[in-house]
């Protein structure tokens, strides 16, 4: 159950100056973290309360998730989705980079043949999405190290985000969740802000998300706990920490109430 703290500030939030945007993750904000990154899905109540909630306000997801999948864990309508850690917006922004995805399928390709030759494939999920490839490592820690040797050097073109236990390789562009909520804040024009994130590229929409409120814009930041995974960066440019992804549904309900949705 939230504090009475924290439903008081979303509470607030939701009755300041709109437009209002709610962007938030995907994987460990709405969908639990799984060993198979395939079986993730949300839950069906958080699916209604999005669908719920962008009748009174915006609601976008940024994914490092493809544009695709992430469409398919999130079917509502009217929610904006931004893949890719930024690189597959669902709208045209110059904030956005293009990809170009000729070019880059076989530079990933060549990079997971190096890898399955590497490093045992059976304790190494290789998950390929539409313009990146993201090498998980939960099952088998252990084997980070390698993995990271492996991956070492990159094909020009190429670098390495990092997740939970996951290395993700993508295209060397000006990219990321600070970029992609910098543009939604200016696409929907909108005055107040609820973020809510809980891995190390939400550090980066956090970030922007202070930039925002430092602009005049009403801004909440919500974290969301994953135990000893949890980034410091998270904690430490969260407004309020969420216990868990069943507490960001919550939250998220929380705002709906207020919203009368």
């Amino acid at each position: 159950m939230l504090s009475a703290e924290v439903t008081a500030r979303l509470r607030d939030i939701a009755q300041a100056r709109g437009p209002l945007l709610i962007a938030t993750d995907l994987d460990g904000t709405l969908a639990p973290i799984v060993e198979d990154p395939g079986a993730a899905h949300v839950p069906e109540q958080t699916l209604a309360v999005l669908d719920r909630l962008s009748t009174a306000c915006r609601v976008a997801v940024i994914t490092g998730r493809d544009l695709n999948t992430a469409r398919r864990m999130v079917p509502a309508d009217n929610v904006t989705i931004i893949g890719s850690h930024g690189l597959e917006p669902s709208f045209d922004s110059p904030l956005l980079p293009e990809i170009d995805r000729e070019k880059l399928a076989p530079a990933l390709e060549q990079l997971e043949q190096r890898v399955t030759s590497q490093v045992p494939g059976v304790y190494i999920h290789i998950e390929r999405k539409s313009i990146s490839t993201a090498f998980h490592f939960r099952t088998a820690p252990h084997l980070e190290e390698r993995l990271r040797e492996s991956l070492s050097p990159l094909p020009p073109g190429l670098r390495i985000r990092e997740g939970r236990m996951v290395l993700e390789v993508l295209p060397d562009a000006e990219s990321g969740k600070d970029r992609a909520l910098t543009a939604l804040a200016g696409h929907f024009k909108v005055k107040s802000i609820i973020t809510l994130g809980d891995d190390r590229t939400d550090v980066a929409m956090f970030e922007a998300a202070i930039a925002e409120r430092r602009e005049g814009k009403t801004v909440l930041i919500c974290g969301v706990m994953g135990g000893a995974e949890t980034p410091p960066g998270i904690r430490e440019n969260a407004d309020v920490m969420l216990e868990s992804t069943e507490a960001a549904r919550e939250a998220l309900e929380t705002v709906a109430r207020a919203l009368a949705v």
